[in-house]
């Protein structure tokens, strides 16, 4: 049947403005397949009419009061919104299906489709996907309280997903049904780089042993406490913990318990129903401890911990329960939690701000990791690996050490251990202008000179700017003349002076000084 679809737009919004319109049409026995109205708008979906019965019934369409002018579009208004959904839909990588109140499949994307076989609209989900707790949470008696289903596991034709399933409200609050995902799980699902303990690099004979300690460790499921200084590589333990326990095909989610106001923390770590506080997400939001369900909660310097949480912390370990903020009910957890800090916490607890039994709780197994400067034998190692790695990153093959510059590194105490050697690295490589690194574009953060140079987090580009502007400017108040600054630091003359105009570095900057 040929369509025809027809806007009328008004300028004044009345009562019985949309009957007296329809009025027109059914004088003229036009039937209506379908409608949309808004305050100042109305989209009919007609069959279609020559283009003399169209202008007909826009002159006595023209005699209602408040009409303004009526045009043919190509696009109902819902259509247009609906066409835009589903190939947005279409484009992610996990598989997408919206169930009504009852689980009747309204939409599935293509992804739900090549996971799911004859999945199909107007069907119940449970005729696709048979799990109970999927069927216990949709209830058509349910009105208010809809409960969610976070990362749990299931099989479908002899794979492994995640479901997860959220409930959807209208503008007014009203519960209207479910969006259920799906997402196949693979090996690096859960983390941006998969670490197995083959990635931790290290000769030292102790250093071996501890990585042989940990490897042990993993196959328990209590937890583990990892000491040692900033830098020594201790999430990267986590991480390799994690895959190498029974839990490493499920979530590994870490968390900063200093990086994150205590406001917000609380929040983070156990979630919270909807309306629990004022500026709370309207649906609620599901904390960390639910999101890493069957996996891995790493907490990174747990010793910046407040005494309330630490007391709320306590009671997960030893009840294996959450409540989310807000909520009357507890729900059961299944992780394995793996804490780090670089702080003393037998010196906190005598100073009262560490609680002895939750110490004890995260103390089961122990790993301190050793400091770098007391790993001497691999800082070549390391250095090699990182300078392969920074030549890619930065398009510069076959970077070298001079001599000098491998005896500084050796020789270095390494104060912010491996996180300092990538730093100091990395801007060595962004300092030489050829494939040598000299002893001059050594660097170390702790005499570095430049602690006044502001960090931009989200652009790396912009502080190393500030950084290569302010090291020029040292060079040439230490050589005095351009010529001689460029002969002494290894770079052409014109390279400094083009650099000098792209940093806009002025005379009186350096001349006087």
């Amino acid at each position: 049947m040929d369509i025809k679809r027809i806007k009328i737009m008004f300028y004044i919004n009345r009562p019985h403005l949309t009957y007296d319109i329809l009025t027109v049409f059914k004088k003229h026995d036009i039937p209506i397949i379908s409608m949309e109205v808004y305050s100042n708008v109305i989209y009919l979906k007609i069959p279609f009419i020559s283009d003399d019965l169209t202008e007909e019934i826009r002159v006595e369409c023209e005699k209602v009061y408040g009409y303004d002018y009526m045009e043919e579009i190509d696009v109902m208004s819902f259509e247009e919104k609906d066409i835009g959904l589903k190939s947005v839909l279409n484009l992610i990588s996990e598989g997408v299906i919206i169930l009504d109140s009852k689980g009747v499949i309204e939409y599935g994307n293509k992804v739900s489709f090549n996971f799911i076989e004859n999945v199909r609209t107007g069907h119940l989900i449970f005729d696709f996907i048979d799990d109970k707790d999927l069927k216990n949470c949709i209830k058509s008696d349910k009105k208010s309280s809809v409960d969610f289903i976070r990362n749990k596991t299931i099989q479908i034709k002899n794979k492994n997903f995640l479901l997860n399933m959220n409930p959807l409200y209208s503008e007014e609050g009203t519960f209207c049904g479910h969006l259920l995902t799906l997402k196949e799980i693979k090996e690096d699902l859960f983390y941006d780089s998969f670490i197995t303990f083959d990635d931790i690099m290290g000769d030292d004979k102790k250093f071996r042993q501890i990585i042989e300690t940990a490897k042990h460790y993993s196959h328990s499921d209590a937890s583990i406490l990892l000491t040692g200084e900033s830098g020594t590589g201790k999430e990267m333990f986590a991480r390799a913990i994690h895959s190498e326990s029974k839990r490493s095909k499920m979530p590994f989610v870490s968390i900063n318990c200093a990086a994150i106001p205590d406001e917000l923390l609380e929040s983070e770590l156990f979630g919270y129903t909807a309306g629990s506080f004022t500026g709370a997400n309207k649906s609620g939001k599901i904390g960390i401890f639910e999101m890493a369900e069957g996996g891995t909660v790493f907490l990174d310097e747990i010793g910046e911990l407040n005494y309330h949480l630490q007391a709320k912390l306590l009671r997960v370990l030893q009840e294996k329960k959450i409540r989310p903020i807000g909520s009357t009910k507890e729900k059961d957890m299944n992780v394995r939690i793996i804490s780090a800090t670089n702080r003393n916490l037998e010196k906190l607890i005598n100073e009262g701000s560490f609680r002895m039994d939750l110490f004890y709780r995260l103390n089961i197994f122990r790993i301190q990791l050793p400091p770098l400067r007391q790993r001497q034998d691999d800082i070549p190692k390391l250095t090699n690996y990182f300078l392969k790695i920074l030549s890619t990153r930065y398009d510069k093959q076959n970077i070298s050490l001079s001599n000098d510059a491998k005896s500084i590194l050796i020789s270095y105490s390494w104060p912010g251990n491996i996180r300092e050697m990538q730093n100091v690295l990395e801007r060595a490589v962004v300092l030489t202008s050829n494939n040598t690194i000299k002893k001059e574009h050594i660097i170390f953060d702790k005499t570095n000179g430049f602690e006044n140079i502001s960090i931009e987090e989200n652009d790396f580009g912009t502080t190393v700017s500030k950084f290569e502007r302010e090291l020029i400017l040292k060079y040439l108040r230490k050589y005095k003349s351009i010529r001689n600054t460029a002969k002494n630091i290894g770079v052409t003359h014109t390279l400094l002076i083009n650099r000098i105009k792209k940093y806009h570095i002025e005379d009186d900057e350096w001349k006087n000084s």
